[in-house]
């Protein structure tokens, strides 16, 4: 996708060419419409210059559109195109920009920000979404999350693209006090909400003065904590983004840390699932649920038909001691049915919710030991301990008690175990407000003409995908059915771990789980063409000439791709079909 250069004929070519001996900067746009339309040395080398010409130069507090210090540009160095690799995708000549912005409090850290500027720019911003904590630098350069191996990158295909680290740095900080950084209450405050504006308005001011113009669109790409961004900057800044795609959005954001709590704290009391355990529940699971999708293939399409279907009592072991790893015991049934209830809390939170809703079921295992939902997310290697051991405890648990000691308490040697939410009243309520994105007014938003994109994933045991949904079903509620129809879209994506990942419980397979988002959205907020009902999820081999190893369509909710016959291999063989409880 390359610029429009339509409007540029060759006279304002040849007097943008004849200023270049006065500044590389305004040749600018100039070198990009030559390299668009066939390159010359002259351009590339003025393209060259104008980026170098970035290095140093600040952008001052004023043009930030909230509190802040001033941004500096730390280097501006220009990259030349290079081929796709076995292991990374092709990428274009391109000005790679890395800076940071100075806070107001001098205890807090500088936010870091990364901002790729490509010699063929189609006029369009695209800022990626963090992860996690973040305290890691985005660079923009990654393929997007559920990209397929052959797919484009972003920055190829001519976007500007962006990314940031919220805000702190989590090197600085040990491994097992990485929520550290929110004892500071601009650090924090960063990470809720505010460095994805901060670092959006740099972009624009440095896109402008490179390019000599603004982006026309400017989107918003990201997944988990990055996914919960999205609908951040769409509740916060309505009128500062035309696009955002939010993958398994980790919409409420303050109570899912705090649900994480009762979720592990029966592991305490011999409540903990080994590896092998949890294989025996995803087998169980795969076995009451796999054929209500229509096909017997050990993927759980039929999500929300599942849920009622599993019983996990009758996994029991005899007399409900640990006998071995095809039974569970009395702790470790207590342990599962916990993750799987929903969690009340006894105070409202942001927005009056006051429920933290329940994970559901549907494939509980992978072979990548990175992946493995129960394992990696719920349970760890080995049962939690009062100190926790990063090499062995589970994400939820690190996370969790990181945010009690360090968002909720600021107490970092408080016993987690005894959290209760009211004992925290004002602070709980006030953190909410800061990370919890459960705004369902996005009038401004959509009057704006921004469109949203949402994905869930339906095995995703890092969060609950009904949060994602519960919060969509709000805003129809408050703005209704029509004005969403027109401006938003929500998909599942059966069988798909947090990670966009999933495999067969049968035979290991890959689960299509494959889509790119970003076409979908870019043809909506700038062609007015909405996205299709169903889009295709694809499984490819990972290297040249990454062959189609299967798809199937990924349905708008409450719809799951139900198998009809034929080759189960082809979305053809599916349709779209209601998922009921």
């Amino acid at each position: 996708m390359g610029p429009n250069t339509g409007d540029v004929d060759h006279a304002k070519r040849g007097h943008a060419m004849r200023r270049a001996s006065k500044a590389a900067a305004s040749l600018t746009f100039c070198a990009i419409v030559l390299s668009v339309s066939g390159g010359s040395s002259a351009a590339d080398e003025a393209f060259q210059g104008a980026c170098a010409s970035l290095s140093g130069r600040t952008i001052p507090a004023r043009l930030i559109g909230l509190p802040s210090g001033e941004a500096t540009v730390t280097s501006a160095s220009f990259t030349p195109a290079a081929p796709a690799k076995a292991a990374a995708p092709a990428t274009p000549d391109f000005c790679k920009v890395t800076g940071t912005i100075a806070p107001v409090d001098p205890a807090a850290q500088l936010i870091n920000f990364q901002l790729n500027l490509p010699a063929a720019w189609n006029g369009k911003l695209l800022q990626y979404g963090g992860g996690g904590y973040n305290g890691t630098l985005v660079s923009g350069l990654a393929p997007l999350r559920d990209a397929a191996p052959d797919d484009v990158l972003p920055l190829t295909r001519g976007y500007a693209t962006l990314g940031t680290d919220s805000g702190h740095q989590a090197a600085s900080f040990a491994p097992d006090r990485i929520g550290q950084f929110g004892l500071n209450d601009e650090m924090l405050t960063n990470y809720g909400y505010a460095s994805y504006k901060k670092v959006r308005d740099v972009a624009v001011a440095l896109t402008g003065a490179l390019y000599r113009k603004r982006p026309a669109k400017i989107y918003y790409f990201g997944g988990s904590e990055g996914g919960r961004e999205g609908l951040t900057i769409a509740q916060r800044f309505p009128a500062d983004y035309d696009g955002i795609v939010s993958v398994v959005p980790v919409v409420q954001l303050s109570m899912l840390f705090q649900s994480y709590i009762p979720n592990n704290v029966p592991q305490f009391k011999g409540g903990w699932l080994n590896p092998a355990k949890s294989e025996t529940l995803a087998k169980f699971v795969a076995n009451a649920c796999d054929e209500l999708d229509g096909l017997r293939d050990g993927i759980v399409g039929n999500y929300l038909a599942c849920q009622p279907k599993v019983n996990v009592q009758a996994l029991r072991c005899p007399q409900g001691a640990d006998t071995g790893d095809d039974c569970l015991s009395d702790a470790q049934i207590t342990a599962v049915q916990t993750v799987h209830a929903s969690h009340p809390f006894p105070l409202a939170m942001a927005n009056g919710i006051t429920t933290y809703p329940q994970s559901l079921y549907g494939n509980e295992t992978t072979p990548d030991p990175q992946r493995m939902t129960m394992t990696r997310w719920v349970m760890g290697t080995a049962a939690p301990t009062e100190q926790l051991d990063v090499a062995t405890v589970s994400q939820q648990w690190l996370y969790g008690s990181n945010a009690v000691r360090f968002l909720l308490t600021r107490d970092e040697k408080f016993d987690v175990r005894t959290y209760r939410p009211e004992d925290f009243r004002a602070r709980v309520e006030e953190v909410s407000k800061i990370l919890d994105s459960t705004d369902p007014d996005l009038t401004a938003f959509f009057a704006h003409g921004g469109k949203l994109i949402l994905r869930e994933n339906m095995a995703d045991l890092a969060q609950s995908p009904l949060a994602g949904i519960n919060y969509f079903q709000s805003v129809v509620a408050r703005l209704g059915g029509a004005t969403v129809e027109a401006s938003a879209r929500l998909y599942v994506s059966p069988g798909s771990t947090h990670t966009g990942h999933g495999t067969s419980v049968l035979d290991g397979s890959a689960i299509p789980t494959m889509v790119d988002l970003l076409e979908p959205l870019d043809r909506w907020a700038s062609d007015g063409v909405a996205p299709a009902d169903a889009l295709v999820q694809t499984s490819k081999e990972p290297a040249p000439p990454f062959a189609l190893k299967a798809a199937r369509p990924m349905c708008r909710y409450p719809n799951y791709p139900h198998y009809v016959g034929g080759d189960k291999a082809v979305a053809e063989s599916y349709i779209c079909k209601i998922s009921t409880l």
